[in-house]
């Protein structure tokens, strides 16, 4: 009575249990792995990405790792991001924050004009409180949610963020009130409700950087407030009033290397 077979599996009952025919490119016992995974050579808990078109596959590497079966391992301090990429963070201090004061800063660079940077909070959900920063048309845009309703997007439209150039920003949340600084100059200033009702991010100790897990697109996830994962670099990233930068490489990721260098 239950869909327990995967990718258009067949079920077939055999005496107190079952089996599933699995249709080609499909193998396993619920027919959840690719053939072209079953036999992979992807290291390090890399996940194995089928290529139906290639009748291959891929390695998504974990952090600190990198090559074609991620066997090179690699340290960095600046994050790239290549499109497919994410990190997860959790803040080991939230439960001691002040959810009323929150700020966050860090340096990025990019070569697209679309992109997701960082998103504060649990994702799961409509109702999940968050705080996210992203580029569209190459501008630079802030979107709250402290409970409730969503505020009205802050656009600073005035110069093109797109391509390559490091620019440093600072998003500070005051209670109601929003701050957002680009190259050390104040761009964006709003209350978002002067009501009050709402005056803290429940973030969930979560930060989400570049984008989010593999399999789950930004568009659907913000509700189309971003379009896609980011394809540029972090790095310096300080949460509230921390003296030390996040060490992004000690998060979850996947698909994110060196951007220390040139490149």
């Amino acid at each position: 009575g239950y869909k327990v077979c995967k990718n258009n599996g067949k079920c077939q009952v055999q005496n107190s249990g079952f089996s599933c025919f699995c249709p080609q490119p499909w193998t396993g016992n619920i027919c959840e792995q690719s053939v072209y995974c079953s036999h992979n050579m992807c290291l390090h808990q890399a996940l194995c990405i089928p290529d139906l078109i290639l009748f291959s596959y891929s390695c998504a590497c974990t952090l600190g790792w990198s090559g074609r079966y991620c066997d090179n391992e690699i340290s960095f301090s600046t994050a790239k991001f290549e499109g497919n990429s994410y990190i997860k963070y959790l803040d080991p201090h939230y439960g001691k924050r002040d959810l009323r004061f929150t700020s966050v800063s860090l340096n990025f660079t990019t070569s697209q004009s679309e992109g997701l940077i960082l998103w504060m909070g649990k994702a799961e959900d409509e109702d999940n409180d968050f705080l996210a920063v992203g580029l569209t048309n190459g501008t630079l845009k802030v979107v709250v949610n402290l409970g409730e309703r969503i505020s009205v997007p802050l656009i600073h439209s005035k110069h093109s963020l797109c391509c390559k150039r490091w620019h440093f920003i600072t998003i500070a949340q005051n209670q109601t009130s929003i701050k957002v600084y680009l190259d050390e100059y104040l761009v964006l200033f709003e209350d978002i409700d002067p009501q009050r009702k709402y005056i803290a991010l429940n973030y969930g100790g979560i930060c989400y950087f570049g984008g989010f897990e593999l399999g789950r697109k930004v568009n659907i996830v913000t509700s189309g407030l971003f379009s896609q994962q980011l394809v540029g670099k972090i790095k310096d990233v300080v949460l509230f009033q921390d003296s030390k930068t996040i060490q992004l490489i000690k998060a979850e990721g996947y698909n994110v290397y060196d951007g220390d260098g040139i490149s």
